[in-house]
């Protein structure tokens, strides 16, 4: 493509880059609904844990709650939430801070649990404290765009988006008159139901039958909000999850990707994302969207989002980790919460306190001993190439109660070498191998 300017003509091309100096680490972790400050109590109950945070030159999570004084907060709880509406203590920012993390990721499903006005006074309290953040802003560019890090070997650049959120959070650009909406980085897409052909044909007749929002379309029909086709290879009673990328979004978010790249040394994007299931695997779009962002740029790929552990992958030399889980999970500690989390669970507050709303909410929901695991991984650059990547086991409190479970520690041998057999299982379809070293493992570039 080339730029005419008065008297001469621009050929863009590729923009030299400069590789990081000397030995670098990076971390990361996971999902970070950390909700009351923990620095004092972690520092001497988990020193160990606390060192190793501090190997990390920076250290990222996503941060998954709003940071709000609820005394002085003008904003309100939104109809619509994540999944409950989180809100974290004040001090929590610089907790966060002193815990050694360097930056965190926005984008995600619980962004604006408490409204734009929630989004926008957690980024205050984080710039307060020295915090900065990435994947929210007051217009989808800003958003999009990286957040950039000044470190002793380099320029570091943090991008982040969501594939999960609710229909208020996506940011959006002024459009002529119309004002720009504050908001997230979002990755739309649309799912997809593929069925028999047996059972697509009785779902065309419901379509036909029922609300004028349903609708039959060659090849495929909508019905209560769903997009459904038929398949042949499924029988009656089979269902498979499809998700077809927002082309649009993609581009906008690849691009700012390639633009990071060329006005730094080292790129991370983080991706949240719980499709299809909450389960152990990616959704196939979100590994290949990953995978994309290599390709743009990344120099890795953080994701979070189904609050456990899924495979790590390293494509064209850049690690992938398609889920790093939960390093902090504390709605179990709240005292605060909002009407409409008790008319979600069909409690009420006269007769059930907060504690045994959220107690009996966790033993249903948050039942399964693999949410309280995690990883924390760092990875070791020598002169811009990676080198090795060290994973740490975590557990967030198995088997302890009250505000203490789904606080991070470093795991106990009995946790930690079945915790790394099963991430080395869920990483050989990505033919990533582990080397397993009892209460850590390893995986190098070459391997």
């Amino acid at each position: 493509m080339s730029m005419r300017m008065e008297g001469m003509a621009l050929e863009p091309g590729d923009v030299p880059r400069s590789p990081l100096a000397g030995r670098f680490t990076f971390g990361a972790v996971g999902d970070l609904i950390y909700l009351r400050p923990m620095a004092r109590t972690l520092r001497a109950q988990q020193p160990g844990l606390l060192r190793e945070l501090a190997r990390a030159d920076v250290l990222f999570g996503n941060l998954e709650t709003a940071i709000l004084d609820l005394d002085a907060f003008d904003g309100a709880p939104q109809a619509e939430s994540g999944g409950t509406w989180m809100h974290a203590d004040p001090r929590v920012a610089d907790d966060l801070s002193a815990l050694g993390f360097s930056v965190v990721g926005l984008a995600n499903n619980h962004a604006t649990d408490w409204g734009t006005e929630g989004l926008l006074e957690t980024v205050r309290r984080l710039d307060r404290a020295g915090l900065p953040s990435a994947g929210a802003g007051r217009t989808s560019s800003g958003a999009r765009a990286a957040t950039y890090l000044d470190v002793e070997q380099g320029r570091i650049a943090v991008l982040a988006a969501t594939a999960t959120f609710t229909p208020m959070s996506p940011a959006a650009d002024p459009f002529g008159r119309v004002p720009a909406r504050a908001g997230i980085s979002v990755l739309r897409t649309v799912e997809t139901s593929v069925v028999s052909p047996q059972d697509y044909a009785v779902l065309t007749r419901l379509a036909a039958a029922g609300s004028y929002s349903n609708s039959v379309r060659e090849g495929s029909l909508r019905l209560m909000g769903g997009e459904f086709v038929a398949d042949e290879s499924l029988g009656p009673g089979e269902v498979r999850i499809e998700h077809r990328t927002d082309e649009s979004d993609a581009a906008e978010i690849l691009t700012a990707i390639r633009q990071a790249r060329q006005n730094s040394s080292f790129v991370v994007f983080s991706f949240h994302s719980h499709e299809p299931d909450n389960g152990a695997q990616p959704a196939p779009f979100a590994a290949e969207f990953a995978r994309r962002a290599v390709d743009a740029g990344a120099d890795v790929v953080v994701g979070h989002g189904p609050h456990q552990l899924r495979g790590i992958e390293l494509y064209r030399g850049a690690p992938i980790f398609h889920s790093l889980g939960n390093f902090a999970m504390m709605s179990n500690s709240l005292d605060v919460v909002t009407r409409d989390t008790y008319r979600l669970y069909g409690a009420d507050p006269a007769d059930v306190t907060v504690p045994e709303l959220l107690s009996a909410r966790n033993a249903t929901i948050f039942a399964d001993p693999v949410l309280d695991e995690s990883l924390l991984p760092l990875l070791h650059y020598d002169e811009g190439e990676l080198t090795e990547i060290e994973l740490l086991p975590l557990d967030l409190g198995r088997g302890t109660a009250g505000a203490a479970h789904g606080t991070p520690r470093l795991a106990a041998p009995a946790v930690a070498e079945p915790l790394l057999e099963r991430v080395a299982a869920l990483s050989a379809p990505f033919a990533t191998r582990l080397t397993l070293l009892g209460d850590r493992a390893t995986i190098r570039p070459a391997e």
